[in-house]
């Protein structure tokens, strides 16, 4: 048990009385008159009494507190880095009122808000204590205790009561992007989300229906026998080739370890992984993952929804490690396994000096698949650039950034014209610019 606020007052004053008693005996020993029991004193000994009797009687109530509970509300799975909602229910089975301050003991990664929380019970009801919880790494989450830091009847102490109401939970990665776009994946949706929606044309379409003719179709689209039997013009309708297939090659190396802001690199790659899939599932294709660089594992492409679901369940424990990465047994590990042509896209870090490596692994990769590179860069990089120049340290940090922009720049326009679509994006833009790259393979045929 501890003392409050209110104990400490009342102990000082406990205190004061007997250091005014002393002061008093001292001024009776100085004036040379008989020592004798003051009325100070006297209040002093009643006062004391008094508190012996409050003490015993706060520790007594204390027996009170055996008579609460406490259940916890999660859910089983959660987004990382985003606030959800938890609630616990605390019930009070004693016939008096109790006052509590609720703490949670949460693990080093999560923030909470609205926590510690103050509540009274009253006698023989529940109250409901609702807080948000927001966890910045992925992996399973575990809530054992919740404490209670409970004020006796007078308020003088408080009892810290510790109760087991372990919760598991599954951290993954931020679905709601995905479920975001899944409920509004209407075409002004799309574009409010930054992703380009061109007019279909040219071949490497599926033919869709018969429709009749509309001002600015091609020639190309006109079905001659139709029109020639139904005595007016009839143009075909396409829409987008289905079943084909999608694989990630993501790079769980040391460089995704990368942070910028409170997510790394990688968990930015995982998230625009995951939403590009969940649009070229909606699209009807497979899509499939391969991770190397650390715990490394291969997923066979799969159309459905539900590929979704295999994905999150596979990944949400899954962190980037510490070793560098080997892009060129990626490549021939992957040739291996899947040799139908795929679009592969390569999430990773690639920088000048894994030129070689880079040339190396695509040239395999390009014998079965057409190949993507996501190039994740530094969001720092576009800081110092953007900085003014006030000193002659400003002008170096200037002159080595704007260098190595320019060597990327150049890799990627080498791979360009290799034939390689090539993205080189901060982790904010990344989901964006692969979806919608996906569309304009998906258009033009390529795959």
């Amino acid at each position: 048990m501890n003392i409050t606020r209110r104990g400490i007052i009342v102990l000082v004053f406990w205190l004061l009385i007997a250091l005014a008693d002393g002061v008093l005996r001292l001024y009776y020993h100085f004036d040379k008159q008989p020592a004798q029991v003051t009325w100070l004193a006297k209040f002093w000994y009643v006062f004391s009494i008094g508190l012996v009797v409050i003490a015993l009687w706060e520790f007594w109530s204390c027996r009170k507190f055996s008579n609460l509970s406490i259940t916890r509300q999660i859910a089983k799975t959660l987004p990382v880095n985003s606030f959800c909602d938890v609630t616990l229910t605390i019930r009070n089975e004693f016939s008096a009122v109790i006052k509590a301050e609720v703490i949670e003991h949460l693990p080093d990664y999560c923030h909470s808000k609205s926590l510690p929380a103050f509540i009274t019970l009253q006698p023989n009801e529940f109250q409901t204590v609702n807080y948000q919880l927001k966890a910045i790494e992925r992996g399973n989450l575990i809530i054992e205790f919740c404490e209670l830091w409970i004020s006796t009847e007078l308020g003088f102490f408080q009892r810290k009561l510790i109760f087991n109401c372990e919760s598991h939970s599954k951290i993954y990665p931020n679905y709601r992007s995905i479920m975001n776009y899944v409920l509004l994946a209407t075409e002004q949706k799309t574009r409010q989300l930054g992703i380009r929606q061109r007019q279909l044309r040219g071949d490497g379409m599926e033919f869709h229906q018969l429709r009749e003719y509309r001002t600015g179709d091609s020639l190309r689209q006109i079905d001659w026998r139709a029109t020639s039997r139904l005595q007016k013009i009839i143009s075909k309708d396409y829409q987008q080739e289905r079943d084909q297939n999608i694989i990630f090659l993501l790079d769980c190396g040391r460089r995704m370890r990368t942070k910028d802001g409170e997510l790394s690199h990688f968990d930015q790659a995982l998230n625009a992984t995951l939403l590009v899939s969940a649009i070229a599932l909606r699209q009807g294709d497979a899509v499939g993952l391969s991770v190397f660089g650390g715990d490394n594992f291969f997923l066979q492409p799969k159309k459905g929804p539900s590929s979704i679901n295999r994905t999150l369940n596979s990944v949400y424990s899954l962190h980037p490690s510490h070793r560098a990465s080997d892009l060129i047994q990626a490549a021939e590990n992957l040739n291996l396994k899947f040799k139908k042509r795929s679009l592969v896209i390569i999430v990773s870090n690639i920088r000048e000096e894994d030129k070689s490596e880079l040339k190396t692994a695509i040239s395999a990769l390009r014998k079965h698949h057409l190949v993507m590179l996501a190039n994740l860069k530094e969001k720092v990089l576009d800081d110092v650039i953007n900085q003014p120049i006030n000193q002659f340290d400003d002008a170096l940090k200037y002159s080595q950034t704007t260098r190595y922009l320019q060597q990327r720049e150049k890799l990627h326009q080498t791979l360009t014209h290799s034939g390689v679509i090539a993205i080189d994006s901060t982790p904010e833009h990344l989901a964006i610019n692969m979806v919608n790259q996906y569309f304009d393979i998906k258009r033009s045929g390529r795959l």
